[in-house]
């Protein structure tokens, strides 16, 4: 069975695994949850589910078209968000003409509303024309954080799916779940990202086996740039409030803080950002962790002073 497992979110895990291995589902769905962010990563999951033709897998990495879902170049897929706080009757006619033909690449044409709440009257009326004469290879997911303020028309034509909301926000529960690793794999990364720290040349020249062997694909390199993402953050979190939110007092984590200012801190933290967005893409990856070495050596805190 091809599962598709999101972690803390069995409920829609479960649907999508369904999904995934033989659609007989509805014409609209309806994520509710408290995170807005939340709910556009899990419509863009549910998106993939929906239109990949080789059935997705979690971290997929090798599909063209999931691939093009990431990056939002997918033709089949049309994503609206309100406008000054309001989706208009416009948007709803521009994506019945988008969607006039049949799918051609995918198994279905999805649309993604964020935040249906905000529909004005016309925009509800024309949608609701649109949901009474479904194409069944088209299928709609909104998304909301305020259910009761949703037209209720629109609420009964959808399949309700209601977002485990109960995460943690801080602790190595957390880092777990927005990386996706374990333990191990955690600790091999603060590691290697000790080792870049005090000794750089060592990190250049090892770094192959001292983490390319371990994290060689782009969505495990992802989850490696966040763990150490994190802990910049808590060493910045150290350095100016004088404890840390995810790492609890890891010795490592406080040496950086304590050889760093400030802003080197925020520096480094932008930088690793940067090159999260930068996988997006396809990159050499040999070349593009000897880039990001070489980068964060680079970082000064504009008196040419380094860490």
């Amino acid at each position: 069975m091809n599962e598709v497992v999101i972690e803390n979110q069995p409920i829609l895990s479960r649907i999508l695994t369904k999904l995934n291995n033989s659609f007989n589902g509805v014409q609209a769905y309806l994520l509710v949850g408290s995170n807005e962010e939340d709910l556009q990563k899990y419509a863009t999951i549910f998106a993939k589910v929906l239109i990949c033709p080789n059935n997705y897998s979690n971290n997929c990495s090798r599909c063209n078209i999931c691939l093009r879902i990431t990056s939002g170049n997918f033709s089949e897929l049309s994503i609206i968000n309100p406008i000054n706080g309001v989706i208009k009757k416009e948007e709803i006619i521009k994506l019945k003409e988008r969607f006039q033909t049949r799918s051609i690449e995918g198994k279905n044409q999805v649309y993604i509303m964020n935040n249906v709440e905000n529909l004005n009257s016309s925009a509800a009326n024309s949608l609701l024309k649109f949901l009474e004469e479904p194409d069944s290879n088209t299928i709609a997911i909104f998304t909301t954080t305020n259910l009761n303020s949703v037209i209720n028309t629109i609420v009964s034509r959808c399949q309700i799916i209601k977002l485990n909301n109960d995460l943690p926000k801080k602790g190595m529960d957390f880092v777990k779940i927005v990386t996706k690793m374990n333990d191990e794999q955690i600790n091999k990364i603060l590691d290697f990202l000790f080792v870049l720290e005090n000794n750089k040349i060592k990190a250049v020249t090892q770094f192959k086996e001292l983490f390319l062997d371990e994290f060689e694909t782009r969505e495990l390199l992802k989850s490696a740039f966040m763990v150490m993402l994190l802990a910049y953050k808590d060493a910045l979190n150290y350095s100016i409030f004088s404890k840390m939110e995810y790492f609890n007092n890891e010795t490592g984590i406080k040496n950086i803080s304590e050889s760093q200012s400030v802003d080197i801190l925020i520096k480094k933290i932008k930088f690793v950002l940067e090159n999260i967005q930068k996988l997006e893409y396809n990159v050499n990856i040999t070349l593009f962790i000897s880039d990001f070495l070489i980068g964060i050596g680079e970082i000064t805190d504009g008196k040419g002073n380094r860490n």
